[in-house]
């Protein structure tokens, strides 16, 4: 499992439902992050057309290629992109379930021969329900991993509390690369740092796991603790940026001394025994 990309202080005012960040050493397509165990089998990929049609195909993924944050970091990385005007797309199902005001978080980048041009739709469950745009959801995308960056993306209402498969996907809408030539057959598309956040709309945090961890003095001034985590596999402790600064396996308490980091807010992320993925934050004053 892997750590967040976190953009502001915003994303720590919200759960987050379902994340890929592609960590060295385990990148692939499966979901790095879910709420519980709400999204733990979600997937990404990559497709050419409409299945059940003659021309449909998927598109292979690579995990290889350094991600967003350089190396180690991965990202999911594709070619086979020419002629997908209005047909390749990347994709994310998971389910929202319990949450509501729903944000996504995304980055892309194309190499010179790289689709240039992508909306980003969603679509409820249900093979009759339409794909839809999503209000701005227009990435123009360059060889770098700041150019088309979704930040925060409203997603709409009726995405909300979907215990069906909510699907959001990345469309290639112009056969443009991003040098004003035309996409070619070994132009590369990469994907990073997906991230869906929601509030839960039962008023508590569905990843809270107070009930059998405890952490004190929360704010702190540098120094806290953590205990009872005789259940938890790994401790991971990561910052505002999304970089890991703490990782620990196997732990039944731990004193930990902050005092030397910045001061503000700390994602504190617990995988169980069981894989469940848990989360809080801790204030560092």
């Amino acid at each position: 499992m892997s750590g967040l990309s976190l953009w502001g202080s915003d994303l720590f005012a919200q759960d987050t439902i379902v994340g890929w960040k592609f960590p060295s050493g385990s990148a692939d397509s499966l979901a790095d992050y879910s709420v519980g165990t709400l999204n733990t089998s979600r997937y990404i990929s990559a497709q050419y057309g409409t299945s059940g049609f003659p021309s449909y195909h998927k598109i292979t993924i690579s995990y290889t290629a350094d991600g967003a944050d350089g190396t180690p970091d991965k990202c999911a990385m594709a070619t086979g992109w020419n002629d997908g005007k209005d047909s390749s797309f990347w994709m994310t199902k998971f389910k929202t379930t319990g949450y509501g005001t729903l944000k996504l978080y995304a980055k892309q980048f194309s190499d010179a021969s790289g689709p240039a041009n992508y909306k980003i739709q969603y679509k409820l469950s249900g093979s009759s329900n339409p794909w839809v745009d999503i209000t701005n959801g227009i990435m123009t995308c360059s060889n770098n991993w700041t150019s088309a960056v979704a930040n925060g993306l409203e997603l709409p209402a009726e995405c909300n509390n979907q215990s069906g498969q909510l699907s959001i996907r990345w469309l290639m809408i112009s056969n443009s690369d991003i040098s004003g030539g035309t996409v070619t057959s070994s132009g590369i598309s990469e994907i990073d740092d997906i991230i869906i956040t929601g509030v839960s709309l039962n008023g508590v945090e569905l990843n809270n796991y107070e009930n059998f961890v405890h952490i004190y003095p929360n704010p702190c001034h540098g120094n806290f603790t953590m205990d009872n985590l005789k259940n938890i596999k790994t401790v991971k402790i990561f910052d505002i940026l999304g970089k890991c600064v703490f990782e620990k396996e196997n732990l039944l308490n731990e004193n930990l001394n902050f005092s030397n980091y910045n001061k503000g807010l700390y994602l504190i992320q617990l995988t169980t025994l069981d894989n469940e993925i848990y989360s809080s934050k801790i204030i560092v004053e």
